[in-house]
């Protein structure tokens, strides 16, 4: 569906002029002449852009940003000022207005200009979006000492502007930690820019990131400010960043280091403000032994280091992940797991980590035909097989099953405290000398 721009201005020729260079450019046009006229078009139409001149018949431009800024979502604003205007077309964009141009403009500014606004604007839309649904769909789950410790590091690195790079394996919620370090930070009300960077061929990388100039390889048919742009204020997320090939990481090495980005095709750089958050599944120390990535690339993306704990060293973690997902994917409460599949749960070794324990959990909300969840229905998984787990069978009982989950939890309480059996005991809310029994019977010292 193609955009909606309205053209705000007391001058016909100008109205007339923009309306029908951007109609070409394949736009839906209206115009107004007072910001009262265009006031009552917003009330009944939405429009993707508003070209705004500041200098109107009675009620001023200011005033009619002023008033719109107040919808809800706030329209995206493009001011247009004559030369006498700019300290007011400076009060406008401090108001919310997206940039300003200086009259008279070139088509091929315009265009330009509005192409950009047009693609920040989405991007504000699209972050109003994803502030909602992270905050209430995104939280990070668990009250193991492992999740905590994280918890604690990601609320400690938020308020500041240092590049943070997240670790762990595929699965273990590195993608949430970054989304919670964007929520929890000061630039939370301004861009979130995720990047896939396997996703990105190394021929478009530059492009991709940094931006290009209509026309300036075969294919650049508009201009592309880049996701760094985009980002700008704000926070951008570099997915897997292990897999970016060498040139690619030289060339992301200079913008970390400058703070400027150069389009493709631009003459001048770009100084851009932007919080940097990577994510690897891979050991970088050990990529960079092995001369695959770069070392003053790696010390500057981990000025501060988060790692994502596995699920097998969060076992406690799995029964509250496990009802959370039952939650989520059967909100009518119609399905159960059985105290017997929960304990079973709890012994697997999920190599998918938490993504694989949700999948199977949403699985089986699917083809499970009667109201509770059982051991078999687990073990008919594909994830999982008759043999999955830490040891663990059919024959199992319920208390053996759960005697393994004990074990387990107990062995990595007693790790956390340095084999301190009255602080496990005070982390396990239970008496010492009961707790010291178990110690014995399972032989854990």
């Amino acid at each position: 569906m193609p955009e909606r721009i309205l053209i705000i201005d007391d001058e016909p020729n100008i109205t007339a002029a923009f309306s029908s260079l951007l109609t070409d450019e394949g736009y839906v046009t209206s115009v107004a002449g007072t910001a009262e006229e265009a006031l009552k078009l917003t009330a009944s139409k939405r429009f993707d852009l508003v070209l705004l001149d500041i200098n109107l018949p009675g009620l001023s431009g200011v005033e009619f940003l002023r008033r719109v800024a107040r919808e809800e979502p706030p329209l995206t604003v493009l001011v247009i000022s004559g030369q006498s205007d700019i300290p007011t077309a400076l009060e406008a964009v401090r108001l919310g207005a997206v940039d300003y141009m200086e009259k008279p403009v070139p088509p091929e500014k315009l265009i330009a200009g509005v192409q950009s606004a047009l693609m920040l604007g989405a991007a504000n839309r699209q972050r109003a979006l994803l502030i909602e649904e992270l905050d209430h769909d995104s939280p990070i789950i668990g009250k193991s000492q492992a999740i905590k410790k994280v918890l604690h590091e990601i609320d400690r690195a938020a308020p500041t502007s240092a590049t943070v790079l997240l670790t762990g394996e595929n699965g273990t919620g590195k993608e949430l930690a970054a989304t919670r370090l964007y929520l929890s930070s000061d630039r939370r009300d301004r861009p979130f820019v995720k990047v896939n960077c396997p996703g990105v061929p190394a021929t478009l990388f530059e492009s991709e990131l940094f931006g290009h100039k209509k026309g300036a390889f075969t294919g650049a048919v508009r201009d592309f400010p880049g996701k760094f742009a985009l980002a700008d204020g704000g926070t951008i997320f570099l997915d897997e960043i292990g897999d970016l090939p060498p040139e690619c990481q030289a060339k992301l090495l200079r913008v970390l280091e400058s703070g400027e980005i150069e389009q493709i095709g631009a003459v001048d750089r770009r100084s851009v403000d932007v919080r940097v958050v990577c994510a690897s599944n891979h050991d970088l120390k050990r990529r960079v032994a092995e001369g695959l990535f770069r070392e003053d690339l790696y010390y500057r993306i981990s000025v501060l280091v988060i790692e994502l704990p596995p699920l097998r060293n969060r076992r406690d973690d799995v029964p509250i992940l496990a009802g959370e997902f039952l939650n989520r994917f059967d909100p009518a409460g119609a399905i159960r797991l059985s105290p017997d599949a929960m304990a079973f749960l709890a012994t697997l070794d999920y190599p998918g980590n938490v993504r694989q324990l949700r999948n199977i959990i949403e699985r089986l909300t699917i083809v499970v035909t009667g109201r509770e969840i059982g051991v078999d229905d687990i073990m008919a998984d594909p994830t999982v097989g008759p043999d999955a787990g830490m040891e663990t069978n059919r024959k199992m009982s319920l208390a053996e099953r759960q005697a393994v989950f004990e074990k387990h939890l107990i062995r990595k309480t007693l790790e956390q405290t340095g084999g301190n059996i009255s602080e496990a005991a005070r982390i396990l809310q239970v008496d010492r000398a009961s707790l010291s029994r178990r110690v014995k019977e399972f032989k854990l010292k």
